[in-house]
């Protein structure tokens, strides 16, 4: 399975999360099938990361993205223009990728110093998210940070999701988010079909998906939607 497979599931997963939180609140089954998009996300990030050609560029894009998404995701969820009680997704992906940076500088010939280290690094990433709410928090930076610590050894890199996604500080419906590492288990490594013009747009067409799709769900429930 390619990467771009990977994102086609986040996205149609996410849709069904947004749609059922936005027009169908009591559709808990339309949350439980969104509940894979953003451990696939955060797993995606990682293999930008170690991927990406331009670390800057690649920090630049969720950046933008992040200002772009905020009208849309606080119209949607909160019915205003702008409010501070919650960020948008690309913020925490920003600290997450932010963190990566910094934790990929360690090196370190015993394993078991460096990794405790790489945790410490973190920290102040995932206190951030808390801080600004964003979406997912501490929880979303760190579930980052252990797929990028764990990215070569898959049954720790499950175990650390079940730490971050089924543990009680995590709403229970975050659980089924556990289901997401199944498509990645099956994750080829390669990025997908699509190279040159075709590739950058299918890239950006996936990027901008998120503020797209936010909008188009206020616009029916505000006004198409008949109650």
């Amino acid at each position: 399975m390619t990467g771009d497979a990977l994102k086609l599931i986040a996205m149609v997963s996410m849709l069904f999360d947004h749609t059922g939180d936005v027009l169908f609140p009591g559709k808990l089954w339309l949350r439980y099938i969104g509940r894979l998009a953003f451990p696939l996300y955060c797993f995606l990030l990682v293999e930008g990361f170690f991927h990406t050609r331009d670390l800057r560029k690649y920090m630049a894009r969720l950046f933008i993205l992040g200002i772009i998404s905020e009208v849309p995701f606080d119209l949607a969820f909160y019915e205003t223009l702008f409010t501070l009680r919650h960020q948008n997704v690309f913020w925490t992906l920003l600290l997450g990728l932010s963190a990566l940076a910094l934790m990929n500088r360690v090196r370190f010939d015993n394993i078991y110093l460096e990794i405790p280290v790489r945790v410490v690094i973190a920290v102040p990433f995932a206190i951030t998210a808390q801080l600004i709410h964003s979406d997912y928090r501490w929880v979303g930076v760190g579930l980052i940070a252990s797929m990028y610590l764990f990215r070569e050894f898959e049954m720790l890199r499950l175990g650390s999701g079940v730490f971050f996604l089924a543990m009680p500080f995590t709403n229970s419906i975050e659980y089924f988010g556990l289901l997401s590492y199944l498509p990645m288990h099956y994750y080829n490594g390669k990025r997908g079909s699509s190279r040159g013009r075709t590739g950058k747009i299918l890239q950006w067409g996936m990027y901008f998906f998120y503020p797209a799709h936010l909008l188009v769900l206020v616009f029916i429930r505000d006004w198409l939607w008949i109650s």
